[in-house]
């Protein structure tokens, strides 16, 4: 059995929407279960033909309703608490990116066209009960959306451990199982609405990133898409002859030119940076970033990439590095978003630790023209007062 506990991906908002939608699942449960028992014993064995029933997405009767309310049904506490684990560890991020009434549209329509997949493609004419094929639409849009994130799971077999592994291999690992079994139709759960759900919140997330109508950034499944074939095309023109850092025209072809494995090289390791990053491995990226800078140092990173593996060198006072990471983040970005903090942070780093006094008031000089903090300003004149003596006069 495997049983996810966690993803690393880092939430910007509270996903109350998703917490609302697992509350509203546990109160029906509780509300059917208390009219099928008057009281609350979690005794399940009239559930499906009693309440349950009159709510069930039917393939024989579909009714308008049931296409929503069969979502919010469940047959017993361990189908309640499998979907809502997953609601919950894959819910909160898709919330985060989707905002609450997209998120809520979202999830809505997620269970309409699982529905829909189950009354197409069942072949049992039973009935249907369940969040798993709304759940099945978030994880599909998860794929989408956190494509290189990594989810913790636990799992016990004949031996019992905890794994990190990536979560599009655990969302594909669960779409081939549902897609093989609903063939085999042995086990009565209905796979049909998982496969159905998990195609609908795939399929419906590629369109939204593509029309931008979802925040995008260069981590997602889109974006790692166009990389990959940047980096085809950029490998199939080195390949032809292709020189990038070559000006001069071309008079006539040439025989072909083997590829330059030293641009190859440089590809990769901005490739590898790149998904360090995105793991959060910061540690393992700076020293990736130290490698591309020997191959080349006019190389830059992504704005907010460059920006972590620079406080990343600062934090392992690998000052000397850090120093270079962040001039080269405001001469690349130069109207990067306090920018004055981290013209702060080099005069510091040059005052403090590299004794390049005159790079010191240079960039300290600037920060105070636009600091607005109280206490960022006080240090900044500080550390100006401090290294006056130290920097090289200029001639009046």
């Amino acid at each position: 059995m495997i049983i996810p506990l966690r993803t690393d991906s880092r939430l910007h908002s509270t996903p109350y929407m998703n917490w609302a939608l697992i509350v509203a699942n546990v109160l029906v449960f509780a509300f059917v279960q208390h009219k099928v028992d008057h009281q609350f014993q979690f005794d399940f064995t009239d559930i499906n033909n009693r309440i349950t029933g009159y709510y069930q997405l039917s393939p024989d009767f579909p009714d308008l309703k049931t296409f929503v309310t069969y979502a919010f049904m469940h047959a017993n506490i361990m189908h309640l608490v499998g979907n809502m684990l997953f609601l919950y560890i894959f819910g909160n991020n898709v919330n985060d990116k989707m905002g609450h009434a997209g998120y809520l549209a979202f999830y809505l329509a997620g269970s309409v066209f699982a529905g829909m997949a189950f009354v197409l493609m069942e072949g049992h004419h039973h009935g249907v009960i369940g969040a798993s094929g709304a759940v099945a639409a978030v994880t599909g849009a998860y794929l989408v959306l956190f494509p290189r994130s990594h989810v913790t799971i636990v799992y016990f077999w004949y031996f019992f451990g905890k794994y990190d592994v990536p979560s599009m291999w655990f969302i594909v690992f669960f779409f081939v199982k549902d897609v093989f079994f609903n063939f085999a139709q042995q086990d009565g759960v209905a796979h049909a609405a998982h496969i159905g759900g998990t195609l609908f919140g795939f399929t419906l997330s590629i369109v939204l990133l593509s029309l931008r109508l979802l925040p995008r950034d260069q981590f997602d499944l889109v974006a790692g898409i166009k990389q990959w074939n940047r980096r085809r095309q950029y490998r199939d023109m080195v390949s032809r002859g292709y020189n990038p850092f070559d000006s001069a025209p071309r008079q006539k072809p040439g025989p072909p030119v083997p590829p330059d494995p030293r641009q190859e090289q440089i590809m990769n390791i901005r490739a590898a940076i790149l998904e360090a990053v995105a793991r959060h491995d910061l540690p393992n990226a700076a020293s990736l970033y130290l490698q591309l800078k020997q191959f080349d140092p006019q190389q830059a990173l992504p704005k907010q990439a460059q920006l972590d593996i620079a406080n990343q060198l600062a934090g392992e006072q690998k000052y000397t590095q850090a120093a270079e990471a962040y001039e080269t983040l405001m001469r690349v970005y130069p109207k990067i978003e306090q920018i004055e903090q981290y013209e702060l942070m080099l005069g510091v780093i040059y005052a403090r630790y590299l004794d390049q006094f005159d790079r010191a008031a240079h960039f300290l000089q600037r920060a105070v023209l636009r600091l607005h903090d109280s206490n960022a300003l006080s240090l900044a004149n500080d550390e100006l007062k401090r290294i006056g003596p130290l920097v090289t006069p200029r001639p009046g």
